[in-house]
């Protein structure tokens, strides 16, 4: 196919609503822009620049622009003699390959000293990673080998003239001075850039301070964080020219950090004004002053290990907004293990920080995986890219950002650069992701320039995770930083806020009657329960089997089979009922153990790891509240037991924390350990230590026998040896990652789940409606799909399955959003498959 001379207009895209061009040119010039300033947060902006500049250089091709226009109506099928029958090519002719062969073309063999002497790039490696970025960009970062060691880049960049267009998409874009900005030494310019960034790595691994298999992660997840940067800025251009009038959603603007740090010492000293001098607010008041002084110090790794109820994400909120002021940083990036407490969290930062009218101009919420798996225009304009001063995510979304497949994820990873990130509740980290979280906190602390806080109760030891070589070469955490000070001064904190007494009665399982009666006995004590189980079907079993024996209205039902606002409306009027000492018993699963602020005089938790106990005790006289008839202060009670019949198949790792606490228990019942407290850090610490166990070889997230994605991400032993001779001969590695086959084998959770939207309410109903009838518009859809997080909820396959052949889920146009007939959504407990309220025939599955 060739294009006649009149038809030489190089368009990249038309845009559906109105049929107005983007010139191919204005696209490539405008990406490189974005791409060189989202890279130079990791020393590397010439590289963004280039790799945005040649991404779509394939597109140059007269075959690709006849099928263009042919696609989108610019040629005619009656007039046009180059118009092609489109929709067979879709997807058929490659753009993407001909920037990589140039940039190969372009870098390699090019040769630029170092300084030492010793080691002389000659451009492979940085050719290789741009090369890689650029061919990639479509489908995700493709292997460089696969696991039958064929080289897979290596094929892809030797394909042939008619097939990439390499030659004849260069001529063309040298005709419209594509490359002129470059500059005539720009190879000798952005080999040194890249020299400056590299060589820091290359002498820890001389020095010996990090493993080969370290090293080679480092090499490969730098790889991650510039073609993050690439799809940002390619996802973005393309966005704000076919919805204009949202472009300004794209756009970074630094906050002004003196703003939020004002705002936030106004609640300080309000708190300082208002609060008793109660020994816990007191406590408080010293975490939230510690961080302050210790926000000052330079980036790098800390921990902030404060009891449950210490005030943790106020304190941190503290410290990172002063840490980002001091270093000039974009971002402070909230990461929640639970769906179901980011709203509260970042509700408790929004007062604090956005006036009334403006909300939203601080605080990004992300609830769920709401996003399309189909990545129309729609979609990709619904899926937040984190572009705001302060963002709540999850652990799985934060997760799937640094190892998940495709480009959807990735688009945000560049975001953590020149960040804070504040993980709370760190002890939630899934087990087979240790070394791979690790190594990406350690890569960001070190070339990234972020910050990482690790909150929690209950600190797993995660740079103390083994002191045989074996292990310590995977990649071992850099000592963080204790915020909070030294074991004495923990071990003062926690002596402090005590505010529980901890009870055993686990020797004896209990069947369902016997949890039943315990259950009851206890509410009719305290008038003041909460029971937290470690299934949705116990939570459901224990709910039906009390409903009618207590006050209808004093009986309250949590799960994750409930959508974000149902959940807050229930636990509103369970505060309120606390709050008026009215009875109230509620029936939970482990959601409610992270981050909600909800205080019990009594706990009942079924037996699971120390960190759950923990963090089920601090639901529990929360703030010191309780006191007896005299007026003296009173501990909080909590109970651990163990049901007889509980099927934990597909909760593996409460399993094993389950196991792993009846050996504590055992230990704490000899006599010589009877003056040990559960509830003090040294024996979170011994804890951690036993749970790791036999466990070394699941943190390295193996998909069979022979292979893990630590090694798929860094380089297998074969490969090691390469890159062994390469460094002594005093050049760069190669890279050998099998990209792809790790992205797709990671799950961030074992089961992916869906995001569906539901009736909930009549504010639910509402929205389901607008959301089938609304035209997909700029701000309208988009204010829908936003909307719709907070009623939506996440359902694993099986469940998606069950939904799908009751013909209880509608797709929404082309949005890739599925919303849940009313009648399969039960005003109480949420979630119903039957369709017919019946939910005491109904089992969850045991997850």
């Amino acid at each position: 196919m060739t294009l006649s001379p009149n038809q030489k207009q190089y368009i990249a895209h038309v845009r559906k609503s109105d049929g107005a061009k983007q010139s191919l040119l204005d696209h490539l010039t405008g990406t490189a822009e974005l791409a060189k300033q989202f890279a130079n947060k990791i020393g590397l902006p010439l590289s963004g620049e280039l790799i945005g500049l040649v991404h779509d250089l394939g597109k140059y091709s007269d075959d690709f622009q006849i099928y263009i226009k042919s696609a989108t109506g610019i040629f005619n099928p009656d007039i046009d003699d180059e118009y092609v029958d489109a929709k067979g090519l879709k997807g058929k002719i490659d753009h993407s390959t001909a920037g990589g062969q140039w940039l190969i073309e372009s870098l390699k063999n090019f040769n630029h000293p170092i300084k030492d002497g010793k080691t002389r790039e000659n451009g492979d490696l940085l050719a290789q990673i741009l090369g890689l970025c650029v061919v990639s960009h479509h489908s995700g970062l493709i292997d460089i080998v696969d696991l039958s060691e064929t080289a897979i880049l290596k094929k892809r960049l030797k394909k042939s003239e008619q097939d990439a267009h390499c030659i004849e998409a260069k001529l063309n874009a040298e005709k419209q001075q594509l490359f002129d900005n470059l500059g005539a030494d720009w190879q000798k310019h952005i080999v040194k850039e890249f020299n400056t960034m590299f060589m820091p790595l290359i002498h820890q691994f001389h020095k010996k301070q990090i493993s080969q298999t370290e090293y080679d992660f480092y090499t490969g997840f730098l790889v991650r964080v510039l073609f993050s940067c690439l799809i940002e800025a390619d996802r973005s251009n393309s966005i704000a020219f076919e919805y204009p009038t949202q472009s300004h959603e794209l756009t970074f603007i630094r906050p002004n950090w003196q703003i939020a740090i004002d705002k936030v010492e106004q609640r300080y000293q309000s708190f300082a004004k208002n609060t008793d001098s109660h020994p816990i607010n007191i406590q408080r008041n010293l975490i939230a002053q510690t961080c302050l002084e210790n926000a000052q110090k330079p980036q790098g790794i800390f921990s902030l290990t404060v009891p449950t109820g210490g005030g943790k994400t106020l304190s941190s909120l503290r410290f990172a907004v002063h840490h980002a002021k001091q270093h000039n940083l974009d971002r402070i990036i909230f990461i929640i293990p639970f769906t179901s407490i980011i709203e509260q969290n970042a509700n408790e930062v929004r007062k604090i920080l956005e006036d009334e009218g403006f909300e939203g101009s601080w605080v990004l919420e992300q609830h769920s995986n709401l996003e399309s798996d189909i990545q129309t225009w729609q979609s990709k304009l619904i899926a937040d890219n984190w572009n705001a001063p302060i963002v709540f995510t999850t652990m799985v979304q934060f997760l799937e950002s640094c190892f998940g497949s495709g480009t959807k994820g990735v688009r945000r990873l560049h975001q953590m650069t020149n960040a804070v990130l504040v993980f709370d509740e760190i002890q939630t980290l899934p087990i087979n992701c240790y070394h791979l979280f690790i190594n990406a906190i350690n890569f960001l602390s070190t070339f990234g320039k972020t910050t990482t806080i690790l909150c929690t109760a209950t600190q797993p030891v995660l740079d103390k995770l083994s002191t045989k070589d074996a292990i310590k070469n995977r990649g071992i955490l850099h000592t963080p930083t204790e915020i909070i000070g030294n074991d004495d001064v923990l071990k003062t904190l926690f002596d402090t806020l005590k505010r529980v007494e901890i009870h055993d009665h686990t020797q004896t399982a209990l069947d369902e009657t016997a949890v039943n009666d315990f259950v009851l006995d206890n509410f009719d004590k305290f008038k003041s329960t909460l029971v937290i189980v470690n299934t949705k079907a116990w939570a459901m079993q224990i709910y039906q089997s009390l409903k009618n024996k207590v006050d209808s209205e004093a009986i309250f039902h949590l799960s994750t089979g409930q959508c974000a606002k149902h959940r807050k409306d229930l636990i509103k009027q369970i505060k309120d009922r606390l709050k008026n000492n009215l009875p109230t018993l509620v029936i939970s699963t482990q959601l409610i153990e992270a981050g909600v602020d909800i205080s019990f005089k009594s706990v009942i938790r079924f037996l699971a790891g120390l960190d759950s106990i923990l963090q089920a005790s601090g639901r529990c006289n929360r703030h010191g509240e309780m006191i007896d008839h005299n007026n003296r202060s009173v501990k909080g009670q909590v109970f651990v037991i163990t049901p007889m019949s509980e099927n934990l198949q597909k909760l593996p790792t409460i399993q094993h924390g389950k196991t792993t606490m009846q050996h504590l228990f055992y230990k704490l019942s000899l006599p010589e350990n009877r003056d040990k407290s559960l509830l003090h850090p040294e024996m979170v610490s011994t804890y951690f230590t036993s749970f790791y166990q036999n466990q070394t070889e699941e943190m390295v997230y193996p998909i069979d026998k022979q292979h893990h994605l630590l090694g798929l991400l860094s380089t297998g032993d074969v490969r090691k040896n390469s890159n062994a001779t390469r460094i002594k001969e005093g050049q760069f590695p190669q890279l050998w990652q099998s990209f792809m086959t790790a992205n797709k084998a990671f799950k961030a959770i074992d089961a992916p789940t869906k995001a569906i939207v539901v009736p909930y309410n009549d504010e639910g109903k509402d929205l389901i409606t607008d959301l089938c009838g609304v035209q997909v518009k700029d701000a309208d859809f988009y204010k829908l799909v936003k909307k719709a997080q907070a009623f939506s909820v996440n359902v694993f396959p099986f469940m998606f399955d069950i939904l799908d052949k009751a013909k209880a889920l509608t797709p929404v146009a082309d949005t890739g959003i599925i919303v849940l007939d009313e009648k399969f959504y039960d005003e109480v407990m949420g979630l119903n498959p039957n369709g017919d309220s019946q939910m005491e025939f109904l089992s969850f599955g045991e997850f």
